[in-house]
């Protein structure tokens, strides 16, 4: 028999949507001319007949993800208890139900898209934890810090990917506190889009700079000479318009390759046409050309990166899209991860992320989410990460629809984003977006 507020999965619901964008965006190699979503519910009942749901939602990257999590996903989790009367119970029945979710779809996933899968429905089944216990995620996952001493359960002692991928114990660090306190945040900020001009984007970034950014993301175009003329004006004009100088992780301009170059030489090759390389970017300069530089390469070419990170000297970051923790074990190995990034939904959810962002913030590293701030802004204690965002106006931004699709979520002002005090995770998925209601 269960003790304190606990409940049992009877439904996991899937639904897409998409969102055209007004233009296409070049992204690395890729063209994205649509952004198409999932959403999950996972509904519970809880022992007296009350029903508690909890979502989460994804990019899909034009992946088959709805029918990924009702086959090979929800078979694991329904009929599994959440029990939410602390941190530490909602870590241990949610980690029950992710181990049995992964073990269960071992012998086609583990990571991929299939990992995925699992973080989508691991985020919903903390968003329901959250709701179940009246209190939201960050303060939940504060309570059980002490038990994030593993990527993932089940796996401990010398295996545990944190403590192979960085020093220190994940337990260190808990924000500790009974109210939401604002983590750092990134905005990205613009992408060059074909027409632009290299004052036209350097403008777009320093209007966000003057609102109050002082970490602006923009992504790299294969336009040497427009690269090469956009990052003067920023390196020239950023550090006036915000009165702070470039800080590695911490406050300047951000270049988003999205795994755009082949090799180190085609990257070195680039940065060099970029005017970044050499003195502007040797470990020892008072101000880097860039805060970081982010995603070179595929993320699993660690010895490459590790290259660009010694010829050029830039800080570098990867993790988006990540799905296998053993990537950022490599690259932290060869030093090649000076701001590790972690995508919630793709690395397999909240029990997984949670403890890796503890690990590194226990390194003293500085951590970056990749999209899905909603629920990134919970991860980690109260300086664990910096929480990732696009433009957030009610009239939307030309490169993300996502914040149109949910109601609620943090507070993002002054480059801090504040996580909501709202049960779970404080956010909800737009109805008129996603169908989920569906029949119990």
């Amino acid at each position: 028999m269960s003790v304190g507020p606990a409940a049992r999965v009877v439904a996991v619901r899937t639904a897409t949507t998409v969102v055209p964008l007004p233009q296409p965006l070049r992204l690395g190699a890729m063209t994205v001319e649509r952004r198409e979503y999932v959403g999950v519910r996972v509904v519970a009942e809880t022992d007296d007949g009350r029903t508690i749901a909890g979502e989460s939602y994804a990019l899909t990257r034009e992946a088959p993800m709805a029918e990924l999590v009702d086959r090979l996903v929800a078979p694991h989790v329904l009929g599994r208890e959440v029990v939410a009367s602390d941190g530490v119970a909602a870590r241990q029945s949610v980690g029950a139900a992710w181990d049995a979710a992964l073990r269960g779809s071992a012998i086609v996933g583990r990571v991929g898209l299939v990992r995925r899968a699992i973080g989508l429905v691991d985020v919903a089944l903390w968003d329901l934890a959250g709701r179940l216990a009246g209190r939201p995620v960050w303060s939940l996952l504060d309570d059980g810090a002490d038990l994030a001493g593993s990527a993932e359960p089940g796996v401990g002692g010398d295996r545990g990917v944190p403590s192979r991928a960085v020093a220190g114990s994940p337990g260190d660090v808990s924000s500790g506190a009974a109210v939401a306190v604002p983590r750092p945040a990134i905005l990205v900020a613009a992408y060059p889009t074909p027409g632009r001009t290299a004052r036209d984007v350097a403008d777009e970034v320093l209007a966000h700079a003057r609102a109050g950014w002082p970490l602006l993301k923009i992504s790299r175009s294969p336009d040497r000479a427009l690269m090469r003329d956009l990052l003067a004006i920023l390196r020239a004009e950023l550090p006036e318009v915000t009165g702070r100088p470039t800080v590695a992780g911490r406050s300047g301009v951000v270049v988003d390759v999205g795994f755009g170059w082949r090799d180190a030489d085609e990257a070195l090759a680039d940065l060099d046409a970029w005017g970044v390389t050499g003195a502007a970017g040797q470990p020892g300069d008072a101000e880097p050309a860039l805060a970081w530089l982010e995603d070179p390469l595929l993320p699993e070419d660690a010895v490459g990166a590790a290259r660009v990170r010694d010829a050029s000297g830039l800080p570098l970051s990867v993790g988006d899209e990540v799905t296998d923790p053993e990537v950022f074990a490599h690259l932290a190995m060869l030093g090649a991860l000076d701001v590790p990034r972690v995508d919630v939904v793709a690395i397999g959810g909240i029990t997984v992320a949670d403890p890796l962002v503890r690990a590194w913030a226990a390194r003293g590293m500085v951590v970056s989410s990749h999209v899905y701030p909603e629920v990134s802004v919970h991860l980690g204690g109260a300086t664990g990460i910096g929480v990732e965002t696009f433009d957030r106006s009610p009239e939307g931004n030309l490169y993300d629809p996502a914040p149109l699709l949910v109601r609620g979520g943090p507070v993002f002002d002054g480059g801090h984003a504040t996580p909501p005090d709202a049960p779970g995770l404080g956010f909800m998925l737009d109805p008129d977006r996603f169908d989920l209601e569906g029949l119990s």
